[in-house]
């Protein structure tokens, strides 16, 4: 039998609830297919800050690493400053672990209702992958000449190239694209608006490609409509 090691956090608000709910499905899914999960519960969040000061230690970041995966709730707490759990417990786990990938399943289920007129199930099944460690999480910016008429602030979106290329390359080999290709084959992806989201596998009637178009100093991602069979790599911009 299979064997993983998760690490819990169920954090502040509605996350415990949400947490203990989810944990019942793993293990439902789990009995299923002959697989055996190990839970150990830490109780980093709004609590315990207000309690000890401690957001998380470096040793909590040593000790994440022997986990298999972390299963967290939610975090920010009412009576804790914006910002301060948001950065020293999410952004610190994503950058000292290299959590670079934002995976959104979308899917419409049945008798389930969307704002989007005349679509069903079989209209909506796509999946996102999101970069999760560059542009505003990399937090560069800042305010100058604060407090005088001249006061300027910056908040700068930062994408290096191998940020960009290690997400699209996650989009095209990974289990995602494998389960995109399963929905739709061939499958494609399309660059959004921002330069590392890509779809994958959308199951609707009209699919996307990219198109590079490389202008004097640099390269845009465009999308365009492609006939049904279709696919294409998807490009990058820089």
């Amino acid at each position: 039998m299979k064997s993983y090691n998760i690490a819990l956090i169920p954090g502040d608000g509605t996350g415990p609830e949400v947490l203990a709910e989810g944990v019942k499905v793993l293990n439902a899914a789990c009995a299923k297919h002959g697989i055996k999960l190990n839970y150990q519960s830490f109780d980093f969040g709004g609590e315990r800050y207000k309690r000890t000061g401690e957001i998380l230690p470096d040793s909590a970041i040593e000790e994440f690493k022997k986990f298999d995966s972390i299963f967290l709730g939610a975090i920010g707490h009412p009576d804790v400053k914006p910002g301060i759990l948001e950065v020293g417990i999410l952004l610190k786990t994503r950058f000292a672990l290299d959590q670079y990938i934002n995976l959104r399943p979308v899917k419409l289920y049945p008798n389930v209702e969307t704002p989007l007129k005349d679509k069903g199930p079989e209209h909506i099944d796509f999946v996102v992958v999101r970069e999760n460690t560059g542009g505003i999480y990399t937090g560069i910016g800042g305010v100058t000449q604060k407090g005088t008429p001249l006061e300027v602030a910056t908040q700068v979106m930062q994408y290096s190239r191998p940020v960009v290329e290690r997400c699209v390359k996650y989009a095209t080999n990974s289990r995602g694209a494998a389960t995109a290709r399963r929905r739709c084959s061939p499958w494609c992806t399309s660059a959004t608006c921002s330069p590392t989201a890509v779809i994958c596998g959308c199951a609707c009637t009209r699919r996307w490609a990219t198109r590079t178009i490389p202008t004097s100093s640099r390269t845009t991602t465009t999308s365009t409509p492609a006939p049904c069979g279709s696919s294409s790599s998807p490009s990058t911009t820089t």
